[in-house]
């Protein structure tokens, strides 16, 4: 299954992102690259790749998706060199037959479901989460598998899946010789999802997500789902946390482990707000959950984007957190009850308490008539220790500038202000582009990933190389 794919040098414009200026830096210092075969490539995180020390920077490994010619899509992944040059890369997920194992069970899942004595095929579409490298072993991955066979109806069943790649990108099998276990309701049929995947310090893997249940009468929602496992003995332990009842969904996102063996967890939740905005009528909110190292929970606490509206309730949908000195940087997307959407950003203090936050109304490019509407997707640090938001203006309009949705760069001060004049925007002008999550190197550099979209069904992954400040210059 391991392949070279073409890199695609484009001819079409992208703003900001040309380097063709004799005076413009070298390669070395900034770049923009693309990634792919003519289909659609979804990339969802960027890590990256240390020597087996975790000193020494040695590439960068992206893992998304991939549309195969059969119609499904498949996790991706790919792995350069610190300059953006492929090294190699490789695409797997279910299509196969029923019979799954789940991880640590031996007696596996009925195959036969139409009862014809023959095995039931069928193929997943993948939603990656997040890889995990592990300095001298390899990689782990997660995400969410998607099934549907319409003969059977069965539409959207999600399990939560999740692997393991040696060095060299080579899966490592399990015993029923699948490239990925999995986890799911098999009698109801209810949906799993797999966000997040750490190596704990005591040598096991932690796994966060969101888990439905059916609470009667038609209703299901999600609770926060955790797990620890190990190879030499399975589960460890398992653990659901959430509000019951129609559309109270509560799903966990980042997982990080303190120095003295806690569990932290972050995600969305109906949790009301401590900040008490909008009269407690603050929709959903930002979910910070403590456990001890064997997964009792010890703390937690909820908080919500405020505004000077109090008519508006904002609903606050995590999509990444990242461990700071100070505790915890998050990003999302709020959705008003205005119908608008807008990025946010929020620190929390290593105990989960309340630093600040911001939701991102862009002053650099916003018109009297536009307000340009956003979502945030990515979070990273810069050198100087202000954060940076990735995401996407959904539809760039700015004064006589239209075009479509474009990858989005901005900074965020230690008190979560914006800082003025550090934002950008990058993409192609007619296709839908967008910036979802970026690392810091060791010079300094920011390297982000971005979806990019050339119409007709072509979408490749990018690798940008820019300035702490956003820029190629």
């Amino acid at each position: 299954m391991r392949y070279l794919f073409q890199i695609i040098i484009a001819s079409l414009l992208i703003v900001s992102c040309q380097i063709e200026d004799e005076n413009a830096p070298a390669p070395d210092e900034t770049y923009v690259k693309y990634y792919g075969e003519l289909t659609s490539y979804e990339a969802s995180d960027i890590e990256i790749i240390y020597d087996a020390t975790g000193e020494v920077a040695e590439g960068l490994i992206v893992f998304g998706t991939k549309l195969t010619e059969n119609g499904d899509t498949d996790y991706f992944i790919l792995r350069t060199d610190l300059q953006g040059n492929l090294v190699d890369s490789i695409s797997f997920g279910y299509s196969d037959t029923l019979d799954i194992q789940p991880f640590g069970s031996p007696d596996g899942l009925a195959d036969d479901w139409t009862g014809d004595g023959v095995k039931d095929r069928f193929r997943a579409d993948e939603f990656a989460g997040q890889i995990q490298p592990i300095n001298g072993f390899g990689y782990a991955i997660i995400g969410s598998s998607s099934i549907t066979i319409n003969a059977l109806g069965v539409s959207d069943w999600r399990w939560l899946t999740f692997g393991f790649l040696d060095l060299d990108l080579e899966p490592i099998r399990f015993l029923n010789d699948t490239l990925l276990a999995r986890i799911s309701d098999s009698g109801d049929q209810l949906d799993m999802v797999g966000n997040d995947i750490i190596l704990l310090s005591s040598g096991g893997f932690l796994l966060a997500g969101g888990q439905e249940f059916d609470r009667g009468g038609g209703d299901t929602d999600f609770d926060n789902y955790f797990m620890k496992l190990n190879f030499d003995d399975g589960i460890v332990f398992e653990s659901n946390q959430g509000i019951s009842g129609e559309g109270e969904d509560d799903i966990l996102v980042r997982v990080f482990e303190k120095s003295n063996g806690n569990l932290v967890m972050i995600g969305s939740s109906n949790t009301p707000s401590l900040l008490g905005e909008n009269a407690g009528v603050n929709g959903v909110n930002v979910f910070y959950l403590e456990t001890d190292e064997n997964g009792t929970p010890v703390n937690s606490a909820a908080y919500g984007i405020d505004n000077v509206n109090n008519n508006v309730v904002y609903n606050d949908q995590v999509n990444n957190a990242i461990r700071l000195s100070s505790g915890f940087g998050i990003v999302g997307t709020s959705s008003t009850s205005q119908n608008q959407r807008f990025g946010f950003i929020m620190n929390l203090s290593n105990n989960g308490i309340y630093l600040s936050g911001n939701s991102h109304d862009s002053s650099l490019y916003n018109t009297e008539s536009v307000t340009l509407q956003n979502t945030g997707r990515g979070i990273v640090q810069a050198p100087d220790n202000d954060l940076v938001m990735l995401g996407q203006y959904t539809s760039f309009t700015s004064g006589t500038n239209s075009r479509g949705g474009e990858g989005m760069f901005v900074k965020f001060d230690q008190a979560s202000n914006p800082v003025e004049g550090a934002e950008s925007f990058f993409g192609l002008s007619d296709g839908n582009d967008n910036i979802v999550d970026a690392v810091t190197l060791p010079d300094g550099k920011i390297v982000a990933v971005a979806n990019v979209d050339f119409g007709g069904g072509v979408k490749l992954i990018s690798i940008i190389k820019l300035n702490s400040d956003g820029s190629l210059d």
